[in-house]
This record gives structure tokens, sequence and C-alpha cells, in this order.
């Protein structure tokens, strides 16, 4: 009996080891024991606006931001009347001001990822993720706009499919044709447990201007997606996993094939690509701070990396930014123009303006 009684004790001990060290594994993957040292070589201001900005799409040609703007602070707070729309900042101007960019939008509008698509002939489509009323129990849409005069659109298509079930970002690579990021799993169980440890289960959905397909099935929940300025190379934020994933896009097909998997060592959001074709990622320093945030306000940090995927045959990832939530609480996206650095928020009614040295 005695040694019955000890190996019930040595089990149970082995179980509780096991569940603490997991804790605490899954606690420092999450970066909750991280030391945050704010730091940025440079200045920064504060955009006040109504609403949060959580992505946003950068006009290099012609200077404008483009926010997609909703009181996100006032929906994770339970109100289910908030809409939202897309705003624009003219950079060029030495006081910036986010006016309005559109001409008409759906009669509901919840705004998410946010990409612009600039044709040869220079006309441009504004797209974005609009989540519906009732999130899981509508269908999920990508709103398409048109420029009908500098910097202003018009709404011109919506495109609904089961295959974006969780859709956090996209982006576009023609009039009619992009890719979407959706953060979980279809489904849930199993996968969506595999998916929070960084095993990939989210679905990368291309659309061809006719049906919408998965292309890649792995993803550990998409956070952010962009792409090259050729076209050819896709670049896909996966949070739960910690990196970033490169993948080769066949421009005539919209087919992807894995180029390479970069550790980030964080939690990463939006995805930015330079004029320069580097790239700049917003993340999640210490996504436990994050949850906290959003259930009581309490500040999360936020951080920024610039990030060259071919440096002379490897990576090259540089923290440009990063802050503890003073300035800025929970940061999701950096987008350059020139020596501007452009941060937007999950819930912060701001945009944080920084120009580097």
């Amino acid at each position: 009996m005695k040694k019955l009684i000890k190996r019930v004790l040595l089990g149970v001990g082995l179980v509780v080891g096991l569940s603490v060290l997991g804790t605490v594994w899954i606690l420092g993957r999450g970066g909750a024991f991280r030391k945050i040292e704010p730091h940025f070589a440079g200045n920064c201001e504060t955009l006040p606006l109504d609403a949060s900005a959580e992505d946003m799409a950068i006009d290099r040609e012609r200077g404008y931001a483009y926010l997609s703007y909703l009181d996100r602070q006032s929906i994770v707070k339970g109100s289910a009347t908030v809409q939202g729309t897309i705003m624009r900042v003219d950079l060029g101007k030495p006081t910036l001001l986010a006016d309005p960019a559109l001409a008409g939008q759906p009669a509901f509008f919840r705004p998410h990822g946010l990409s612009l698509y600039i044709a040869p002939d220079g006309v441009r489509t504004l797209m974005a993720i609009n989540h519906p009323a009732n999130r899981g129990t509508e269908p999920e849409s990508i709103v398409i706009f048109e420029e009908a005069e500098p910097g202003r659109f018009v709404m011109v298509d919506q495109v609904s499919s089961p295959l974006f079930n969780s859709p956090n970002d996209i982006a576009a690579v023609g009039p009619r044709q992009f890719y979407v990021a959706n953060d979980k799993a279809t489904g849930g169980g199993l996968a969506g447990a595999l998916q929070q440890l960084g095993i990939g289960a989210s679905p990368l959905v291309y659309y061809d201007g006719q049906e919408a397909r998965v292309v890649a099935k792995d993803i550990a929940s998409g956070g952010g997606i962009n792409v090259s300025a050729d076209g050819t190379t896709l670049y896909v934020a996966e949070t739960a996993g910690m990196r970033l994933r490169i993948l080769d896009r066949n421009p005539a097909s919209g087919d992807v094939t894995d180029k390479a998997r970069i550790p980030l060592g964080t939690s990463p959001d939006n995805v930015d690509v330079a004029a320069d074709g580097s790239l700049t990622i917003g993340a999640h320093a210490n996504t436990l701070a994050l949850i906290r945030h959003f259930i009581s306000g309490s500040p999360a940090p936020s951080q920024v990396l610039r990030v060259i995927p071919d440096n002379g045959g490897k990576p090259a990832i540089d923290e440009i930014y990063l802050d503890d939530g003073s300035n800025i609480s929970a940061g999701s996206g950096g987008f350059t123009y020139g020596n501007k650095l452009l941060i937007g928020s999950i819930t912060a009614r701001q945009v944080q303006v920084c120009e580097t040295n």
C-alpha cells in the first residue's frame, strides 16, 4: 500500500511539475517575463483621433496614409452599434489631420485589414476586411473601393466566402485579386490548440476575381500580410508562430510555395513593405499584457521591427521602436514614408507620428 501511495504521489507531483513548467514556458514564450526598455532613435508626436487605426496603407507616390478607422476600444467594452470608415492623412502637409477617404461605404462597416493596389496605369484600388455585427454567424467580407479622385474612393464591390473564416489582413495583388490571412483555424478543437502553440492551422486564401481557394493551410495565425513591389513574394506575419513566413508567389496562378521562415522572438502583427524593399513589422512584445489590456484597459507594449529578409544571405532584424504602453498602447503596425514612422494601435485613439534621426 505504501508503495502504491508513493507512486500516486510521484505521479501527481510529475503532472503538477509538468503543468507548472508548461505554464512558465507559455508565459515566457509570450514575453511575460521580458523587461521592456523603451527606445527610438528619433522624435515622436501624437496625432489624436476619435478611433483607432489598427492597419494602414501608404500611397508613397502621392504621400497619403489610409487608416482602418474604427473605435475598437468601444467594441472591446461591448458596444454593438459602433461603425467605422477609412480616413486619409496627407503626409506632405506641415500639420497632419485625418479626413474622410470614402465617398460611400457599406451600410454596416467595421474595417480591419487594409491594402492598396496601384495598377500599371496608375488606377488605385483600396480593399478592406469588413467584420459583420455578429461575427461567427454572419459572413465576413472584403469591400473593394476604386479611386474617384486623388485620395477619395467609392465602393464598387463586396466579396464574401466561407473561406474567410476569421480574416485579419489582406494583400491586394490586382483590381479584384487578393490574399486573405485568417488568424484562426477553421473549426477549433485540436487545430485551435495547436495553433496557440505556434503550430500552423490557419488557412491563407487567394481570391482570383471569381472564386476563393486555400493556397496554404499551415499558417500559425495570420496577423498581417503584404506583397513585394514586383508581386512575386508574399510576407505573412505568423502571430502565434512568432515568425515571418516568406512565400514565393506565381502571379499568373496565385499559387504560393514556401521560401523561408524567419523567427522573430515576438508576436508579429501588420507588415509594411517600405520603399527600399525592407519590411516594417508591428509586434506584441508581451501577449499577456495585451490580453490584460483588452480586459482591464491596462497598458500593453508597442513594438516595431525592421526586417531585411535577405541581407547577404541571412535575415537582418532590428528593433527600431519599443514602448511600454505609456506613449501608445497595443501598437499593431509601423508604416514608413520617407523618414516618418507611423504607428497604429488596436485600441488607442491615436497614431504615433515619429521621425527618425
